[in-house]
Protein backbone atom coordinates (compact mmCIF):
# COMPACT_ATOMS: atom_id res chain seq x y z
CA UNK A 1 0.00 0.00 0.00
CA UNK A 2 2.69 1.95 1.05
CA UNK A 3 4.41 1.81 -2.53
CA UNK A 4 1.44 2.71 -4.08
CA UNK A 5 0.85 5.57 -2.26
CA UNK A 6 4.45 6.68 -3.26
CA UNK A 7 4.22 5.89 -6.62
CA UNK A 8 0.78 8.28 -7.24
CA UNK A 9 3.05 11.23 -5.15
CA UNK A 10 5.83 10.39 -7.74
CA UNK A 11 3.88 10.44 -10.92
CA UNK A 12 2.10 13.72 -9.76
CA UNK A 13 5.29 15.54 -8.62
CA UNK A 14 6.81 14.66 -12.56
CA UNK A 15 3.62 14.81 -13.99
CA UNK A 16 3.21 18.72 -12.26
CA UNK A 17 7.23 19.00 -13.79
CA UNK A 18 6.55 17.87 -17.36
CA UNK A 19 3.48 20.16 -17.08
CA UNK A 20 5.30 23.49 -16.62
CA UNK A 21 8.11 22.27 -18.78
CA UNK A 22 5.74 21.76 -21.86
CA UNK A 23 4.62 25.06 -21.20
CA UNK A 24 7.70 26.75 -20.59
CA UNK A 25 8.92 24.73 -24.10
CA UNK A 26 5.87 26.48 -26.47
CA UNK A 27 5.69 29.85 -24.69
CA UNK A 28 9.74 30.48 -24.60
CA UNK A 29 9.77 32.30 -28.01
CA UNK A 30 6.84 34.31 -27.51
CA UNK A 31 7.66 35.39 -23.90
CA UNK A 32 11.08 37.04 -26.02
CA UNK A 33 8.85 39.07 -27.18
CA UNK A 34 6.33 40.12 -24.66
CA UNK A 35 5.85 38.34 -21.11
CA UNK A 36 2.13 35.81 -20.99
CA UNK A 37 1.17 34.55 -17.95
CA UNK A 38 -0.33 31.57 -17.63
CA UNK A 39 -2.95 29.99 -15.57
CA UNK A 40 -0.46 28.04 -13.66
CA UNK A 41 1.55 31.27 -12.87
CA UNK A 42 -1.13 33.35 -11.05
CA UNK A 43 -0.66 34.66 -7.37
CA UNK A 44 -4.17 36.28 -7.17
CA UNK A 45 -7.02 34.01 -8.15
CA UNK A 46 -9.66 35.64 -9.97
CA UNK A 47 -13.11 36.80 -8.31
CA UNK A 48 -12.10 34.68 -5.08
CA UNK A 49 -12.38 35.86 -1.65
CA UNK A 50 -8.64 37.46 -1.91
CA UNK A 51 -10.93 40.38 -3.54
CA UNK A 52 -13.33 40.60 -0.82
CA UNK A 53 -12.43 43.61 2.01
CA UNK A 54 -13.78 42.83 5.80
CA UNK A 55 -16.93 45.03 4.60
CA UNK A 56 -17.73 42.81 2.47
CA UNK A 57 -16.85 45.05 -0.51
CA UNK A 58 -14.66 44.71 -3.53
CA UNK A 59 -10.76 44.89 -2.37
CA UNK A 60 -8.46 45.43 -4.73
CA UNK A 61 -5.04 46.30 -3.18
CA UNK A 62 -3.01 43.84 -4.02
CA UNK A 63 -3.76 43.78 -7.66
CA UNK A 64 -2.76 47.31 -7.74
CA UNK A 65 0.34 46.64 -5.47
CA UNK A 66 1.07 44.41 -8.78
CA UNK A 67 0.68 46.50 -11.67
CA UNK A 68 0.96 50.06 -10.34
CA UNK A 69 4.63 50.17 -10.80
CA UNK A 70 4.57 49.34 -13.98
CA UNK A 71 2.51 52.29 -15.56
CA UNK A 72 4.10 54.94 -16.65
CA UNK A 73 4.02 58.86 -17.84
CA UNK A 74 4.76 59.77 -21.43
CA UNK A 75 5.62 63.15 -22.21
CA UNK A 76 5.47 63.98 -26.12
CA UNK A 77 7.77 66.53 -27.26
CA UNK A 78 6.82 67.88 -30.52
CA UNK A 79 7.27 71.42 -32.13
CA UNK A 80 3.90 70.65 -33.86
CA UNK A 81 1.84 71.24 -30.58
CA UNK A 82 4.11 73.93 -28.89
CA UNK A 83 1.43 76.33 -28.70
CA UNK A 84 -0.28 74.32 -26.66
CA UNK A 85 0.66 73.03 -23.00
CA UNK A 86 -0.49 69.46 -22.12
CA UNK A 87 -2.37 68.80 -25.21
CA UNK A 88 -4.35 65.87 -24.72
CA UNK A 89 -4.07 62.55 -26.83
CA UNK A 90 -7.58 62.25 -26.86
CA UNK A 91 -8.10 65.26 -28.47
CA UNK A 92 -7.70 63.39 -31.47
CA UNK A 93 -10.85 62.11 -31.34
CA UNK A 94 -12.73 64.39 -29.22
CA UNK A 95 -11.98 67.84 -29.62
CA UNK A 96 -11.57 69.70 -26.31
CA UNK A 97 -12.14 73.24 -25.86
CA UNK A 98 -9.65 76.12 -26.44
CA UNK A 99 -10.06 76.79 -23.12
CA UNK A 100 -10.16 73.31 -21.14
CA UNK A 101 -8.54 73.00 -17.76
CA UNK A 102 -7.59 76.58 -18.44
CA UNK A 103 -4.76 75.86 -20.62
CA UNK A 104 -4.23 78.69 -23.19
CA UNK A 105 -1.39 79.31 -26.01
CA UNK A 106 1.93 80.02 -24.75
CA UNK A 107 5.03 81.63 -26.78
CA UNK A 108 6.23 79.71 -29.18
CA UNK A 109 9.90 77.71 -28.01
CA UNK A 110 11.38 73.77 -28.42
CA UNK A 111 10.94 70.98 -26.29
CA UNK A 112 7.56 71.74 -24.64
CA UNK A 113 5.34 68.46 -24.13
CA UNK A 114 2.67 68.97 -26.49
CA UNK A 115 0.89 65.68 -25.17
CA UNK A 116 1.06 63.81 -22.35
CA UNK A 117 -0.53 60.08 -21.91
CA UNK A 118 0.06 57.08 -20.41
CA UNK A 119 2.34 53.79 -21.42
CA UNK A 120 2.69 50.02 -19.46
CA UNK A 121 5.97 48.25 -19.29
CA UNK A 122 5.81 44.61 -20.42
CA UNK A 123 9.21 43.42 -19.91
CA UNK A 124 11.64 43.99 -17.38
CA UNK A 125 14.17 45.80 -19.61
CA UNK A 126 12.10 48.51 -21.06
CA UNK A 127 9.76 47.50 -23.72
CA UNK A 128 6.27 50.03 -23.41
CA UNK A 129 3.16 49.89 -24.93
CA UNK A 130 1.46 53.34 -25.41
CA UNK A 131 -0.86 54.90 -27.96
CA UNK A 132 -0.20 55.84 -31.50
CA UNK A 133 -1.37 58.94 -30.88
CA UNK A 134 0.22 59.51 -27.61
CA UNK A 135 3.39 59.80 -29.29
CA UNK A 136 2.04 60.87 -32.91
CA UNK A 137 4.63 64.05 -34.04
CA UNK A 138 7.21 63.61 -31.26
CA UNK A 139 10.27 65.15 -31.42
CA UNK A 140 11.45 63.75 -28.12
CA UNK A 141 9.48 61.13 -25.46
CA UNK A 142 10.08 61.34 -21.88
CA UNK A 143 8.95 58.22 -19.68
CA UNK A 144 8.78 58.94 -15.91
CA UNK A 145 8.54 56.12 -13.88
CA UNK A 146 6.11 55.95 -10.91
CA UNK A 147 8.82 56.63 -8.80
CA UNK A 148 9.59 59.67 -10.42
CA UNK A 149 13.27 58.67 -12.72
CA UNK A 150 13.28 59.87 -16.00
CA UNK A 151 14.23 58.50 -19.40
CA UNK A 152 13.95 59.43 -22.84
CA UNK A 153 12.68 57.02 -24.61
CA UNK A 154 13.86 55.48 -28.34
CA UNK A 155 10.21 54.74 -30.85
CA UNK A 156 10.64 50.99 -31.74
CA UNK A 157 7.65 51.33 -34.01
CA UNK A 158 3.90 52.01 -34.34
CA UNK A 159 0.81 50.96 -36.30
CA UNK A 160 -2.02 53.29 -37.34
CA UNK A 161 -4.62 50.79 -37.95
CA UNK A 162 -4.78 49.40 -33.80
CA UNK A 163 -3.71 53.09 -32.43
CA UNK A 164 -0.94 51.24 -30.94
CA UNK A 165 3.21 51.78 -30.23
CA UNK A 166 6.03 50.51 -28.83
CA UNK A 167 8.96 52.62 -26.95
CA UNK A 168 12.25 51.46 -25.20
CA UNK A 169 13.67 52.69 -22.62
CA UNK A 170 17.41 52.00 -21.18
CA UNK A 171 17.02 50.35 -18.21
CA UNK A 172 16.73 47.11 -16.08
CA UNK A 173 15.02 45.00 -13.70
CA UNK A 174 11.58 47.29 -14.09
CA UNK A 175 8.25 46.32 -12.92
CA UNK A 176 6.43 44.87 -15.77
CA UNK A 177 2.78 43.41 -16.56
CA UNK A 178 2.25 40.48 -18.03
CA UNK A 179 -0.59 40.06 -20.78
CA UNK A 180 -3.58 37.70 -20.53
CA UNK A 181 -5.87 36.21 -23.48
CA UNK A 182 -8.05 38.81 -24.03
CA UNK A 183 -10.44 36.15 -25.92
CA UNK A 184 -11.13 34.91 -22.39
CA UNK A 185 -12.61 38.15 -20.61
CA UNK A 186 -16.15 37.92 -20.38
CA UNK A 187 -18.56 40.80 -19.67
CA UNK A 188 -19.47 41.39 -16.54
CA UNK A 189 -15.94 41.14 -14.92
CA UNK A 190 -14.01 43.33 -12.88
CA UNK A 191 -11.30 45.41 -14.41
CA UNK A 192 -9.14 48.25 -13.50
CA UNK A 193 -7.79 50.81 -14.81
CA UNK A 194 -4.40 52.20 -14.59
CA UNK A 195 -3.08 55.97 -16.18
CA UNK A 196 -2.03 59.29 -15.47
CA UNK A 197 -5.31 61.55 -16.05
CA UNK A 198 -4.83 65.29 -16.21
CA UNK A 199 -1.11 64.67 -15.73
CA UNK A 200 -1.90 62.55 -12.01
CA UNK A 201 0.33 59.98 -11.88
CA UNK A 202 -0.88 56.92 -10.85
CA UNK A 203 -4.49 57.18 -10.94
CA UNK A 204 -6.60 53.94 -10.47
CA UNK A 205 -10.20 53.26 -11.05
CA UNK A 206 -12.44 50.26 -10.84
CA UNK A 207 -15.45 49.09 -12.95
CA UNK A 208 -16.30 46.03 -15.20
CA UNK A 209 -16.55 45.09 -18.82
CA UNK A 210 -19.69 46.36 -20.03
CA UNK A 211 -19.02 44.82 -23.42
CA UNK A 212 -17.10 43.65 -26.10
CA UNK A 213 -16.06 43.97 -29.66
CA UNK A 214 -16.74 47.57 -30.27
CA UNK A 215 -16.64 49.25 -33.66
CA UNK A 216 -16.53 53.27 -33.10
CA UNK A 217 -15.32 54.47 -36.30
CA UNK A 218 -12.18 56.77 -34.26
CA UNK A 219 -9.41 55.22 -36.39
CA UNK A 220 -10.98 55.70 -39.59
CA UNK A 221 -9.34 59.61 -40.03
CA UNK A 222 -6.09 58.08 -39.52
CA UNK A 223 -6.21 54.80 -41.95
CA UNK A 224 -8.32 53.07 -43.97
CA UNK A 225 -7.23 49.61 -42.77
CA UNK A 226 -8.45 50.39 -39.10
CA UNK A 227 -8.86 47.78 -36.67
CA UNK A 228 -11.58 48.54 -33.97
CA UNK A 229 -12.39 45.69 -31.27
CA UNK A 230 -12.80 47.49 -28.29
CA UNK A 231 -13.62 46.37 -25.04
CA UNK A 232 -15.95 48.62 -23.41
CA UNK A 233 -15.67 49.18 -19.79
CA UNK A 234 -17.77 51.72 -17.28
CA UNK A 235 -13.96 52.30 -14.91
CA UNK A 236 -13.58 56.05 -14.66
CA UNK A 237 -10.77 56.95 -17.57
CA UNK A 238 -9.85 60.74 -18.98
CA UNK A 239 -7.80 62.72 -20.32
CA UNK A 240 -4.28 61.44 -20.30
CA UNK A 241 -4.94 57.44 -19.00
CA UNK A 242 -4.49 57.10 -23.00
CA UNK A 243 -2.22 54.15 -23.32
CA UNK A 244 -2.76 53.21 -19.60
CA UNK A 245 -3.41 49.35 -18.67
CA UNK A 246 -6.80 48.08 -18.29
CA UNK A 247 -6.01 45.03 -15.96
CA UNK A 248 -7.70 42.12 -14.23
CA UNK A 249 -8.00 40.72 -11.03
CA UNK A 250 -5.30 39.12 -11.52
CA UNK A 251 -2.82 41.82 -12.43
CA UNK A 252 -2.66 41.09 -16.01
CA UNK A 253 -2.77 43.34 -18.85
CA UNK A 254 -6.03 42.43 -21.02
CA UNK A 255 -6.37 45.72 -22.99
CA UNK A 256 -4.46 49.34 -23.70
CA UNK A 257 -7.00 52.24 -22.43
CA UNK A 258 -7.15 54.52 -26.21
CA UNK A 259 -10.34 56.28 -25.81
CA UNK A 260 -14.21 57.73 -24.25
CA UNK A 261 -17.27 58.50 -25.23
CA UNK A 262 -17.89 62.11 -24.45
CA UNK A 263 -18.91 65.29 -25.68
CA UNK A 264 -16.81 67.41 -23.34
CA UNK A 265 -13.64 65.28 -23.21
CA UNK A 266 -14.17 64.38 -19.73
CA UNK A 267 -15.51 60.60 -18.74
CA UNK A 268 -19.29 60.75 -18.91
CA UNK A 269 -20.14 56.86 -18.03
CA UNK A 270 -17.82 54.67 -20.98
CA UNK A 271 -14.25 54.27 -21.80
CA UNK A 272 -12.62 51.55 -24.60
CA UNK A 273 -9.17 49.60 -24.59
CA UNK A 274 -7.46 47.85 -27.54
CA UNK A 275 -7.80 44.24 -26.37
CA UNK A 276 -4.41 42.80 -25.80
CA UNK A 277 -4.38 40.19 -27.42
CA UNK A 278 -4.42 41.96 -30.83
CA UNK A 279 -2.30 44.49 -28.93
CA UNK A 280 0.26 41.82 -28.38
CA UNK A 281 0.43 40.62 -32.40
CA UNK A 282 1.43 44.24 -32.87
CA UNK A 283 4.36 44.72 -31.04
CA UNK A 284 5.41 41.27 -31.32
CA UNK A 285 5.49 42.07 -35.39
CA UNK A 286 7.41 45.55 -34.39
CA UNK A 287 10.11 43.56 -32.59
CA UNK A 288 10.14 40.80 -34.66
CA UNK A 289 10.03 42.34 -37.85
CA UNK A 290 10.40 45.86 -37.78
CA UNK A 291 6.78 46.70 -38.92
CA UNK A 292 3.19 45.02 -38.95
CA UNK A 293 2.70 42.09 -40.75
CA UNK A 294 -0.99 42.54 -41.65
CA UNK A 295 -3.02 39.59 -43.23
CA UNK A 296 -6.53 40.44 -45.39
CA UNK A 297 -9.70 38.65 -46.46
CA UNK A 298 -9.92 40.00 -49.34
CA UNK A 299 -13.98 41.28 -48.78
CA UNK A 300 -15.44 44.41 -48.45
CA UNK A 301 -19.07 44.76 -46.45
CA UNK A 302 -21.33 45.36 -43.15
CA UNK A 303 -23.03 44.03 -40.61
CA UNK A 304 -26.40 42.23 -40.53
CA UNK A 305 -27.79 43.74 -37.68
CA UNK A 306 -27.79 46.99 -39.15
CA UNK A 307 -31.47 46.94 -40.16
CA UNK A 308 -30.95 50.25 -42.34
CA UNK A 309 -28.27 48.99 -44.74
CA UNK A 310 -29.54 45.69 -44.67
CA UNK A 311 -33.30 47.07 -46.13
CA UNK A 312 -31.50 49.05 -48.65
CA UNK A 313 -29.40 46.05 -49.89
CA UNK A 314 -32.51 43.70 -50.50
CA UNK A 315 -33.25 46.48 -52.28
CA UNK A 316 -30.58 46.98 -54.79
CA UNK A 317 -30.04 42.69 -54.71
CA UNK A 318 -33.77 41.74 -54.66
CA UNK A 319 -33.18 39.60 -51.59
CA UNK A 320 -34.75 39.11 -48.40
CA UNK A 321 -32.44 38.64 -45.85
CA UNK A 322 -33.35 38.77 -42.38
CA UNK A 323 -31.43 40.77 -39.76
CA UNK A 324 -29.04 38.29 -38.11
CA UNK A 325 -25.48 38.13 -36.63
CA UNK A 326 -23.19 37.59 -39.07
CA UNK A 327 -20.89 39.38 -42.20
CA UNK A 328 -23.10 39.86 -45.30
CA UNK A 329 -19.92 40.15 -48.06
CA UNK A 330 -21.15 43.17 -50.60
CA UNK A 331 -17.65 42.87 -52.99
CA UNK A 332 -14.92 39.94 -52.75
CA UNK A 333 -10.86 41.61 -54.32
CA UNK A 334 -10.24 40.39 -57.72
CA UNK A 335 -6.78 37.63 -56.55
CA UNK A 336 -7.20 38.25 -52.62
CA UNK A 337 -7.30 34.56 -50.65
CA UNK A 338 -11.04 35.20 -50.44
CA UNK A 339 -11.88 35.14 -54.25
CA UNK A 340 -9.03 32.21 -54.72
CA UNK A 341 -11.02 29.92 -52.41
CA UNK A 342 -14.40 30.59 -53.41
CA UNK A 343 -16.37 33.36 -51.16
CA UNK A 344 -18.66 35.26 -53.57
CA UNK A 345 -20.48 38.23 -53.10
CA UNK A 346 -23.79 37.49 -50.84
CA UNK A 347 -21.97 35.19 -48.63
CA UNK A 348 -22.89 35.50 -45.00
CA UNK A 349 -19.88 34.63 -42.92
CA UNK A 350 -20.97 32.98 -39.70
CA UNK A 351 -17.19 32.16 -38.47
CA UNK A 352 -13.71 31.93 -38.87
CA UNK A 353 -11.77 29.32 -37.00
CA UNK A 354 -14.66 28.22 -35.01
CA UNK A 355 -15.32 32.16 -33.31
CA UNK A 356 -18.48 33.15 -34.10
CA UNK A 357 -18.60 36.45 -36.27
CA UNK A 358 -21.51 38.76 -35.32
CA UNK A 359 -19.95 41.98 -37.12
CA UNK A 360 -17.59 43.56 -38.66
CA UNK A 361 -15.41 44.51 -34.97
CA UNK A 362 -15.87 40.72 -34.94
CA UNK A 363 -14.19 39.61 -38.18
CA UNK A 364 -11.67 42.48 -38.63
CA UNK A 365 -9.91 41.17 -34.96
CA UNK A 366 -9.84 38.06 -36.00
CA UNK A 367 -8.06 38.41 -39.40
CA UNK A 368 -6.06 41.47 -37.63
CA UNK A 369 -3.97 38.86 -35.32
CA UNK A 370 -3.34 37.02 -38.04
CA UNK A 371 0.18 36.85 -40.51
CA UNK A 372 0.48 36.85 -44.56
CA UNK A 373 0.09 32.78 -44.96
CA UNK A 374 -2.10 32.34 -42.28
CA UNK A 375 -4.98 29.05 -43.30
CA UNK A 376 -8.32 29.86 -41.55
CA UNK A 377 -11.46 28.02 -42.02
CA UNK A 378 -14.43 30.38 -42.85
CA UNK A 379 -18.07 29.22 -42.31
CA UNK A 380 -20.46 30.66 -44.44
CA UNK A 381 -24.04 30.58 -45.68
CA UNK A 382 -24.99 30.45 -48.93
CA UNK A 383 -28.56 30.68 -50.30
CA UNK A 384 -29.55 29.20 -47.10
CA UNK A 385 -27.11 26.24 -47.34
CA UNK A 386 -24.05 26.26 -45.04
CA UNK A 387 -20.45 26.07 -46.73
CA UNK A 388 -17.00 25.92 -45.54
CA UNK A 389 -13.82 27.57 -47.22
CA UNK A 390 -10.10 27.22 -46.52
CA UNK A 391 -8.77 30.73 -47.30
CA UNK A 392 -5.04 31.48 -47.20
CA UNK A 393 -4.79 34.87 -45.95
CA UNK A 394 -2.54 37.31 -47.86
CA UNK A 395 -0.95 40.86 -47.50
CA UNK A 396 -2.08 44.45 -49.63
CA UNK A 397 0.16 43.64 -52.02
CA UNK A 398 -1.53 40.04 -52.73
CA UNK A 399 1.67 38.12 -51.14
CA UNK A 400 2.16 35.12 -48.13
CA UNK A 401 5.23 35.77 -47.24
CA UNK A 402 6.69 37.95 -43.88
CA UNK A 403 8.49 40.58 -44.99
CA UNK A 404 11.02 42.86 -43.12
CA UNK A 405 10.74 46.37 -42.97
CA UNK A 406 13.84 46.73 -45.12
CA UNK A 407 12.30 44.49 -47.88
CA UNK A 408 9.41 46.99 -47.91
CA UNK A 409 9.94 49.78 -50.68
CA UNK A 410 8.52 53.53 -49.45
CA UNK A 411 6.06 53.33 -52.78
CA UNK A 412 4.61 50.04 -51.44
CA UNK A 413 3.64 52.00 -48.12
CA UNK A 414 1.77 54.56 -50.41
CA UNK A 415 -0.47 51.73 -52.00
CA UNK A 416 -0.31 52.59 -55.54
CA UNK A 417 1.22 51.94 -58.52
CA UNK A 418 2.52 54.71 -61.04
CA UNK A 419 2.73 55.76 -64.74
CA UNK A 420 5.01 58.47 -66.40
CA UNK A 421 2.45 61.75 -66.94
CA UNK A 422 1.57 61.27 -71.10
CA UNK A 423 1.51 64.32 -73.20
CA UNK A 424 -2.48 64.73 -73.37
CA UNK A 425 -2.09 65.11 -69.61
CA UNK A 426 0.24 67.41 -69.80
CA UNK A 427 -1.59 69.51 -71.66
CA UNK A 428 -5.04 69.51 -70.14
CA UNK A 429 -3.59 70.33 -66.62
CA UNK A 430 -1.02 72.48 -68.33
CA UNK A 431 1.99 71.13 -66.28
CA UNK A 432 5.15 69.86 -67.41
CA UNK A 433 5.88 67.22 -64.90
CA UNK A 434 4.14 64.60 -62.49
CA UNK A 435 3.24 61.20 -62.40
CA UNK A 436 -0.42 59.66 -62.69
CA UNK A 437 -2.12 57.01 -60.26
CA UNK A 438 -2.48 53.72 -62.60
CA UNK A 439 -4.01 51.84 -59.65
CA UNK A 440 -4.49 52.22 -55.69
CA UNK A 441 -5.09 50.04 -53.05
CA UNK A 442 -4.83 50.27 -48.88
CA UNK A 443 -2.09 52.37 -47.98
CA UNK A 444 -1.14 56.17 -46.95
CA UNK A 445 -2.81 57.76 -50.51
CA UNK A 446 -5.85 55.73 -50.17
CA UNK A 447 -5.51 57.50 -46.31
CA UNK A 448 -4.95 60.54 -47.12
CA UNK A 449 -8.33 60.49 -49.78
CA UNK A 450 -6.42 60.23 -53.39
CA UNK A 451 -7.91 57.90 -56.06
CA UNK A 452 -7.04 56.59 -59.09
CA UNK A 453 -6.33 59.06 -62.31
CA UNK A 454 -5.22 61.84 -59.66
CA UNK A 455 -1.56 63.50 -60.86
CA UNK A 456 1.12 63.58 -58.00
CA UNK A 457 2.76 67.15 -58.56
CA UNK A 458 5.80 66.92 -55.76
CA UNK A 459 6.78 65.03 -52.36
CA UNK A 460 7.83 67.84 -49.73
CA UNK A 461 8.22 70.34 -52.17
CA UNK A 462 10.71 67.93 -54.68
CA UNK A 463 9.15 67.80 -57.80
CA UNK A 464 7.98 64.17 -59.54
CA UNK A 465 8.77 63.26 -63.23
CA UNK A 466 8.81 59.48 -62.54
CA UNK A 467 7.73 56.70 -60.93
CA UNK A 468 11.07 56.16 -59.36
CA UNK A 469 11.55 59.44 -58.19
CA UNK A 470 9.18 58.53 -55.39
CA UNK A 471 10.99 55.97 -53.87
CA UNK A 472 14.15 58.14 -53.83
CA UNK A 473 12.67 61.26 -52.56
CA UNK A 474 10.90 58.97 -49.61
CA UNK A 475 14.01 56.99 -48.53
CA UNK A 476 15.18 60.49 -47.02
CA UNK A 477 12.26 61.57 -45.06
CA UNK A 478 10.85 60.01 -42.02
CA UNK A 479 7.82 62.04 -39.71
CA UNK A 480 5.86 64.11 -41.90
CA UNK A 481 5.63 63.72 -46.01
CA UNK A 482 3.47 66.78 -47.81
CA UNK A 483 2.15 65.26 -51.19
CA UNK A 484 0.57 68.03 -53.78
CA UNK A 485 -1.12 66.68 -56.30
CA UNK A 486 -3.80 67.54 -59.22
CA UNK A 487 -7.16 65.92 -58.67
CA UNK A 488 -9.05 64.55 -61.60
CA UNK A 489 -11.40 67.41 -61.83
CA UNK A 490 -8.27 70.29 -61.85
CA UNK A 491 -8.66 70.88 -58.53
CA UNK A 492 -4.71 71.08 -57.01
CA UNK A 493 -4.81 68.84 -53.72
CA UNK A 494 -2.17 69.47 -50.90
CA UNK A 495 -2.40 66.35 -48.02
CA UNK A 496 0.14 64.78 -45.59
CA UNK A 497 0.82 61.68 -43.39
CA UNK A 498 3.05 60.48 -41.05
CA UNK A 499 6.07 58.01 -43.13
CA UNK A 500 7.75 55.41 -40.51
Amino acid sequence: MKKIVVYIVISSIMSSVMTIAVYKKYTKEDSQLFPYRSSLERTIPSNSSSLISSSGLPDFTRVVEKTIHAVVNVKNYSKKYSNRLNFDPFDFFFGFPDDFGGRGKIPQRNDIPGLHGSGVIISPDGYIVTNNHVIKDADKIEITLSDQRTYRAKLIGTDTSTDIALLKINEKKLPFIYFSDSNKVQVGEWVLAIGNPFDLNSTVTAGIISAKNRNLGILRGETQTAIESFFQTDAAVNPGNSGGALVNTNGELIGINTAISSNSGNFIGYSFSAPSNLVGKVIQDIKKYGTVQRAYLGVRGMDLSKAEYLKSYNNETHQNIKPQQGFLIGEVFDKSGAYEAGLQKGDIIKNIDGKPIQNVADLSFIVGTKHPGDKVKVNIIRNREKKTFNVTLKDSQGRTKIRKREEITPSELLGATFEILGKDYKKDFGINYGIRITEIRTGRLSSIGMEEGDIILSINGEKIRKPNDVDRILKRYKGDVTIKSIKQNGQVYIAGFEMN
